[in-house]
């Protein structure tokens, strides 16, 4: 199997990160973050457990459960399990809403001191079809060091996780991945692997599992009041045949995250069932909020990358362009 150990190999696999995706991100919360985090009424957040490793669950309840207190701090509901000081990143799901806003940042006592925030394009969240069609599950509940019976249906039905992740210097980051049932495939007792699908073209779990391979994820199936919590290690593979077997829509991906499983905790969430995720009667119409066109757009103007290639890029970014493509790009490369 082939092991992608360096960043210089990933990049030579996966492509470098280009310098308009990067500026996308700005290093605190704006106008269009707070409109976002006012609308979500749940989100994943990833961080250090209290024992030293990697943690991921479902927060929220009701929207505007992370509220802005400056530019720079969002006061959140922090795990009593987490550890205070560490990494942190906020996946924030807006229901009805097909792109998603990341914040990454620190936790400290009862909020997240932010270092970077931008949103993420709706390609996971459109493959998957997260806000359509709803079904209960079985209820079913598991916990261990490996997938048993109740965890292997739930991931078979599982179209959205989250996979998180920190850099080696301990920089955390949550990413969404979308396909459709059977994101994350279980290909062993403790072992499970997931794509590298089209997105945003930043790569960060990548990246950072070649500095830490330390991962933790949570799935979902829409309607089903239970998250599946998955902690381990992680590694990058282009080995021919599991790239092939991951094909999607004609396309094999290029690269697949195989995750050696260390702890499994399938459970109800009391966050899923007070933000009535999926209930189509509170879900957010997209016209009442930012197009994301328009908020990629005024986060490259404020993004503060210096050089001349970073001033071309703020003086050309175009909203009514970039929607253009958008909307192009995401016809044309699920």
């Amino acid at each position: 199997m082939g092991i992608i150990g360096t960043v210089a190999d990933l990049e030579c696999v996966v492509g470098d990160r280009p310098l308009p995706v990067m500026m996308k991100s700005i290093g605190q919360l704006d106008g269009h973050c707070e409109a976002l985090l006012g609308a979500s009424p749940a989100g994943v957040l990833g961080y250090v457990g209290a024992g030293g490793g990697p943690r991921a669950e479902m927060i929220g309840g009701d929207p505007g459960f992370a509220a802005p207190e400056t530019e720079s701090r969002v006061r959140l509901p922090v795990p009593s399990s987490a550890a205070a000081g560490t990494g942190a990143a906020l996946l924030v799901l807006v229901p009805g809403w097909r792109e998603t806003l990341r914040i990454n940042g620190t936790l400290d006592e009862g909020g997240l001191a932010v270092e970077e925030a931008f949103l993420h394009c709706g390609k996971a969240v459109l493959r998957s079809n997260l806000w359509g069609p709803a079904s209960a599950g079985d209820g079913a509940t598991e916990e261990g060091t490996e997938l048993g019976p109740a965890a292997a249906t739930f991931l078979a039905a599982a179209p959205f996780a989250v996979v998180t992740s920190q850099d080696g210097a301990g920089h955390a980051d949550a990413s969404p991945k979308g396909d459709p049932p059977g994101v994350v495939r279980m290909i062993g007792p403790r072992t499970v692997v997931l794509a590298d699908r089209p997105g945003n073209r930043r790569t960060d779990t990548f990246h950072n599992v070649v500095e830490n391979s330390a991962v933790a994820i949570v799935a979902v199936v829409p309607g089903d009041p239970r998250t599946l919590e998955l902690a381990g290690t992680a590694a990058i593979s282009t080995e021919s045949a599991l790239r092939e077997s991951m094909s999607e829509r004609n396309r094999t991906p290029k690269a697949v995250l195989t995750v050696d499983v260390a702890t499994v905790r399938l459970a109800p969430s009391a966050v899923i069932e007070a933000a009535r995720l999926w209930d189509a009667d509170r879900h957010v119409d997209p016209a009442t909020l930012p197009r994301s066109s328009a908020i990629w757009t005024d986060h490259v103007k404020l993004n503060e990358t210096a050089g001349v290639a970073a001033k071309l890029v703020r003086a050309g970014v175009n909203e009514r362009l970039l929607r253009a493509g958008l909307d192009r790009d995401y016809r044309e490369n699920l």
